[in-house]
């Protein structure tokens, strides 16, 4: 049981790892001139995504989760019609759902950092406690953005926040996995 849901939390680390990498490398490397094809695009993406998890939902079995999923997915999908409808503000926006996804993520991590990290055995699996905590504290600062004044600073710390993230994730990866001892 322990063994498939670490099975389950590596897949989800490297897929999760990878693609905030391209995301976070994609922000930060994005000129001007092209946030708002990346912001249509980005809101066809959520479209996408949310018509994935609604297909999902229809072939599922009906469990609490699934109509969590169910839930996630017409929310994702409101946001991705607000994206494409919406042309001024959006930026900030996006930013804060970015705030609100490196807080879940920081929290996940926290929770996987004391439920399988520190079970594995492996010295210094507090580190990843730390980096959890200043996952959320990042997330805590892109919603807050006191420091930002125009869309292309927000899009740099975004980029930036995305690309710790990921870095978080290939951390959880390596210290949830246990060590296999001798018999």
């Amino acid at each position: 049981m322990l063994f498939d849901s670490l099975d389950k939390i590596k897949r989800n680390s490297i897929v999760s790892a990878i693609l905030l990498i391209a995301l976070g490398i994609l922000i930060l490397l994005c000129p001007q001139v092209y946030v708002p094809s990346m912001m249509l695009l980005f809101g066809y993406a959520l479209i996408v995504v949310s018509i994935v998890l609604l297909l999902d939902f229809i072939a599922s079995k009906r469990t609490l989760m699934d109509y969590v999923w169910f839930v996630l997915a017409l929310v994702i999908l409101i946001v991705g019609i607000c994206v494409l409808v919406s042309h001024g503000d959006i930026m900030f926006v996006l930013a804060v759902l970015f705030g609100l996804f490196l807080i879940f993520d920081g929290t996940r991590t926290m929770v996987h950092s004391f439920t399988y990290a520190r079970r594995s055995q492996r010295k210094g699996w507090w580190i990843l406690s730390i980096l959890s905590g200043l996952l959320i504290l990042a997330g805590i600062a892109v919603l807050w953005h006191p420091f930002v004044h125009d869309a292309n600073t927000m899009m740099k710390v975004v980029g930036a926040t995305i690309l710790f993230s990921a870095l978080v994730s290939c951390l959880r990866l390596i210290w949830t996995w246990p060590i296999k001892k001798e018999a």
